[in-house]
Order: C-alpha cells, then sequence, then structure tokens
C-alpha cells in the first residue's frame, strides 16, 4: 500500500488532475484506457503500460491491452498473458505491487521469447464500484525502482481509470438502449402499418374477387380467379406471420407469456417440435406486468433462439422454459441441431444482439454449441411496470 506520508509534487498532482477530467468525460472505454496507459507511463517514467481486463468469473485476464510494445514485436510474442504468475497473484491479492527486479519474485514463470527484458515492476487493482474489474501494470522505469510516489500517482489513476470505464460503460449501455427502443417502436409502426393497410387492401381484394368468381362461375376465367384468390390467402397468412414477428400485438395487449404461447404456435410443427414451458408471475393480480424492457428482451431472446435453431442449427426439436424464480427470470432454450461456433468473429446469428439486450438488463447470457445442439441461457433481474 502506498505511504500516507508520501507527498505528490505539485506537477505530478496537477498532471493527474489534468488527466482525470479528460478521462471522465470520455465516452469512449478504448480510448480511455488507451490514454489511461499513456499517462501512466508519463507519470511514473515506465517504458511500458499494461491494463489487463478480468473475466466475468475474475479468475483470469480476459483481454491485455498495451503501451511501448511495437505492433510487430507483440505479434512475435504471440499470445497475450491470461493472468499466471506475478500476475496472477495481483488477481488473487488485489492490492498496489511493487518489484524491484520481477524475475526474482517465487511467482515468477519468466517471459516468452521475443519477450523485451523486464526488471523493475509496479502493479495496481482497478476496481469498479468496489468490485475487482483488472490490473494495471507498469515496467521498467527509466530512472531506477519504483517508489512510493509512483505507487500514489498509479493508484489515483487507477480510481479515475475505474470512474472512466463506469461512465462510459453508462453512456455506452443508454445508447444501446436508445437503439433497442427505437427498434422496437419501428417494428411496431410497421407490423401496425402492414395490418392496418396492406392486410386489410388484401382481405378487401380478396372479397371482389370471391364475388366475381360466384358470378362467373361458368366463365372461362374461373379457374384464373381461383389462382388468384388461393395466391391472396397465402400471402395473407405470410403477412400475418410477417406482422406477428415484428412486433406480436400479444406481447403489447396480454403480457409476454401469451406473446411466447403463440410464438410457439405459431413455429411448432411446420419444420420443429417445440415443448414451452412457461411459470411467470408477470400476470397475476399481486405481481403486475414486467417492465416493457424486460419482457421485450425476453420475448426477443426466445425467438432469435429458435430462429437460429430453425435456420442455422437446422434443428428438428427444441426446448423451451422461462420462468421467475429468486427474483430472476430464468431462460433456457436448447435444440437439437448442428451447432456453431460461438467464438467465431462477430459472435454470429444474432448473438451480439442478445447478449446487448442481457448486458442492459444487468443480466447474465450464456452459451454452449456443438455438435449435438445449443443451449443458451440467461437470467434477467425481476423488474415490474
Amino acid at each position: 500500500m502506498p505511504d500516507a506520508t508520501t507527498t505528490l509534487d505539485e506537477a505530478r498532482l496537477r498532471r493527474l488532475i489534468e488527466v482525470g477530467r479528460s478521462l471522465v468525460v470520455e465516452t469512449d472505454p478504448e480510448v480511455v484506457i488507451s490514454d489511461a496507459l499513456e499517462a501512466a507511463r508519463e507519470l511514473t517514467g515506465a517504458r511500458y503500460a499494461a491494463l489487463g481486463v478480468l473475466d466475468t468469473r475474475r479468475a483470469e485476464l480476459e483481454q491485455f491491452l498495451t503501451r511501448g510494445i511495437e505492433d510487430r514485436l507483440r505479434e512475435k510474442i504471440g499470445h497475450p498473458p491470461h493472468g499466471g504468475g506475478i500476475l496472477g497473484l495481483l488477481i488473487e491479492e488485489p492490492e498496489p505491487l511493487i518489484l524491484d527486479d520481477v524475475s526474482l519474485h517465487p511467482r515468477s514463470q519468466g517471459f516468452p521469447d521475443n519477450h523485451p527484458p523486464m526488471k523493475s515492476f509496479l502493479g495496481v487493482p482497478v476496481q469498479i464500484r468496489g468490485e475487482a474489474w483488472g490490473n494495471l501494470y507498469l515496467t521498467e522505469k527509466d530512472s531506477g525502482p519504483f517508489d512510493e510516489s509512483d505507487i500514489q500517482s498509479v493508484v489515483i489513476l487507477a480510481e479515475w481509470i475505474a470512474i472512466a470505464i463506469d461512465n462510459a460503460r453508462s453512456a455506452a449501455a443508454e445508447r444501446v438502449r436508445l437503439t433497442i427502443e427505437a427498434a422496437e417502436q419501428e417494428r411496431g409502426r410497421w407490423a401496425r402499418e402492414l395490418h392496418d393497410e396492406t392486410l386489410q387492401n388484401l382481405a378487401g381484394l380478396r372479397v371482389l374477387l370471391s364475388g366475381t368468381r360466384r358470378r362467373t362461375a361458368m366463365s372461362p376465367v374461373s379457374p384464373i380467379l381461383d389462382q388468384a384468390i388461393e395466391r391472396i390467402d397465402e400471402t395473407i397468412v405470410e403477412l400475418r406471420r410477417l406482422i406477428a414477428d415484428l412486433r406480436p400485438a400479444a406481447l403489447d395487449e396480454l403480457g409476454v407469456e401469451a406473446a411466447l404461447g403463440s410464438l410457439v404456435e405459431r413455429v411448432s410443427g411446420s419444420v420443429i417440435e417445440i415443448d414451452l414451458y412457461v411459470d411467470l408471475h408477470s400476470d397475476t393480480e399481486s405481481g403486475g406486468r414486467y417492465e416493457p424492457l424486460l419482457e421485450d428482451t425476453i420475448y426477443r431472446l426466445v425467438q432469435e433462439s429458435i430462429t437460429n435453431a430453425v435456420r442455422h442449427g437446422l434443428a428438428a426439436r427444441a426446448i423451451v422454459e422461462v420462468y421467475e424464480e429468486d427474483d430472476e427470470i430464468r431462460i433456457r432454450v436448447a435444440d437439437d441441431g448442428s451447432g456453431f461456433d460461438p467464438k467465431r468473429a462477430g459472435g454470429g446469428f444474432g448473438l451480439l444482439g442478445m447478449r446487448e439486450r442481457v448486458g442492459l438488463s444487468g443480466g447474465r447470457f450464456d452459451v454452449r454449441s456443438g455438435s449435438d445442439g445449443t443451449t443458451i441461457t440467461a437470467a434477467l433481474p425481476v423488474r415490474r411496470a
């Protein structure tokens, strides 16, 4: 821990204040991290700086972002560290750590081939709202070993990083929320227009053709009219399906449970068999409806999962479970399709959209997929309207 009696010089304090002001107004997390690493090098005189971001289990590093190492050399070094050795020690014991020679520590595991030599080391944890988020690492101070002033400076910088990342994530979440709300409103508008105009016009045309068909029963045009009526009927069925996919009326009028039942009834039996189990408290007199955003998220997760199972997994059977338990909405959709690679670039198959919706709701999301099928699970905190 930094020595409480250590006093930072005025120039360094001014620079820390400047850095903090610039970081907390930035809304792009990548820019926050890049600027913070450069500031850390400047404040301490370190040649190399890195920020390791923890995974959701806070057990190892999910990302490792560096400054001071050229891109060509970084490629030669290979895969970034996962958090073993000294880096793992800082994960296990999130306290400032200073070493004059990192290679002499019992936990040191050495460096991979092509890695530049590093001796002096300073590590400081980054915590957001009291929870471990990552660690800030500095090595190779130009003027010698790191000192207490360096620790104090980097601790303050880590606090600025935490505030800035929290602000950036909140801004990003707000953008996602507004985007999702706008998309749902647009879906609803198109669904209403298709229902009130296109569908009704087709229905009116069908009535007109049917009347004409009755008056010309023995006419040569009768078979043509029959074909036209049949095509209109097919188009009406397809249009109703499209309207329901865009924004089912049941979701707004009756709630998510009714909407899920309608979805499964519409899809099941044609190309896939679906077993649906729903146990929600949204329609009970004591519980009341869930928040609209939560109901939208539940419905879209199930809808997207079923769509993926049919279109991409070519599944023949799926099981959908949606229930409320321990103040959470638990969702599980399992299919027997061919599966896919969830880690492929972009996530694929609407996974990014599902993750964004779940993240916006403050929930958890997981995908397991293989040759024997795919299982998508989510847990969303209950929020009532």
